[in-house]
């Protein structure tokens, strides 16, 4: 009898554990003989998958000034998987985003030890780094693409990709109702409630709370009825939301459970640019998307992004349905006054709402991560 066969998966950050997790989980279903080992996170651990390393803690990585500060730890790292490839000789190799790391050292590492590569969320070639898909071409024999538009732009290049739907549309399913979530946490029903997503990383949170606690003093202070609510990711420390709750004059109920139920019992959102923003589109609820990121970063990013918006329920669309704050336009002023706009605009708003509900019938049904590992399993196949 055959020894099962061995994949190997790599996931960078939280939101790459996230979506592998599901993805792992069916395949471990589909064929609990195969051996599944990798980089990534808790939630792909314990969805089935032998965790090598926690990529997730420590080697999240966005942006140039991070790459360059991490870089000895990454290709300490990049050795390891060397290593292990040369040894355990897995059947296929399942990349999942990080681009840096994943398109640009392991794909082309496995493609020359005669290791089939899958890449599954893949790099947003359509922003920048267009140059990719010719990567694409020559180190990936198989591309799973999470946005509609992209297996249209990949299979016009001749790669072998296929949509299978989106990841978080598995996620969509609510479990209390607006006026529970109301009574749980203590919530007004009477005042409109907006909430506060700075993100997950310790950057992000330091460049763009201080920024939503001002806006969130600068509402009060023509509005009474106002409440603030923070939903805190698991990843991010909580003393250092404290650390700014403490100086501000805005009263924010912070949530750490329940994440989804709450976002979907706002009225409006802050959001900070990324995943979020498609979570909050796919929830139907207002928002405005605003980032900042290093100075240096932000001046090389408009130089070589490709599109008119960076907020992906905007690129899905094709249009700006919601509004983008970005570097010296992401102020306290400015995200008061967007959303004084749509809280005062009752056809703004709903219009919005309106737009936001086309956006989520392009991505189709749930069910994603059942399709893309049983996509998994007939590509990689018995041997």
């Amino acid at each position: 009898m055959a020894p099962p066969l061995r994949l190997f998966l790599i996931a960078g950050e939280n939101s790459g554990d996230q979506r592998a997790a599901g993805v792992v989980r069916h395949i471990c279903r589909l064929r609990p003989e195969w051996e599944l080992s990798g980089l990534g996170g808790p939630q792909m651990e314990a969805a089935g998958m032998r965790l090598v390393r926690n990529m997730v803690d420590d080697l999240a990585i966005v942006g140039l000034v991070e790459v360059l500060t991490k870089a000895p730890k990454v290709l300490r790292v990049y050795r390891m998987v060397k290593k292990r490839f040369i040894e355990e000789r897995p059947d296929a190799v399942i990349l999942v985003d990080y681009p840096g790391f994943n398109l640009g050292l392991v794909a082309p590492l496995a493609k020359r030890l005669g290791i089939r590569v899958i890449y599954y969320v893949i790099p947003q070639v359509w922003a920048w780094h267009r140059g990719r898909i010719q990567k694409f071409k020559k180190y990936c024999d198989k591309m799973i693409p999470i946005l509609p538009f992209e297996e249209k732009l990949l299979r016009q290049e001749g790669i072998d990709a296929t949509y299978l739907g989106h990841p978080l549309l598995d996620l969509m399913r609510l479990t209390m109702t607006r006026e529970e979530v109301l009574k749980k946490y203590g919530l007004d029903p009477r005042k409109k409630l907006i909430g506060l997503l700075p993100g997950s990383r310790k950057r992000e949170v330091r460049a763009l709370l201080p920024v939503m606690l001002e806006a969130a003093e600068r509402l009060l202070a023509v509005r009474d009825d106002v409440e603030f609510l923070l939903a805190r990711s698991a990843t991010t420390p909580l003393d250092l939301i404290d650390t700014y709750l403490e100086t501000s004059e805005a009263p924010v109920t912070v949530v750490e459970s329940n994440r989804l139920n709450v976002r979907a019992a706002l009225d409006f959102s802050w959001v900070k640019s990324g995943t979020s923003t498609l979570e909050a589109a796919l929830l139907g609820v207002p928002f405005v998307i605003i980032y900042k990121v290093n100075y240096i970063t932000g001046w090389l990013a408009r130089r070589v992004l490709n599109i008119p918006f960076l907020g992906l329920p905007n690129i899905v669309a094709g249009d700006l349905v919601v509004p983008e704050l970005l570097q010296e336009q992401a102020t306290a002023q400015n995200l008061a006054d967007q959303t004084l706009h749509f809280l005062r605009d009752a056809r703004a708003y709903d219009a919005m709402r309106y737009q936001l509900g086309k956006i989520r019938e392009t991505f189709g049904p749930a069910g994603s991560a059942e399709r893309v590992a049983q996509a998994i399993v007939d590509f990689v196949g018995p041997r």
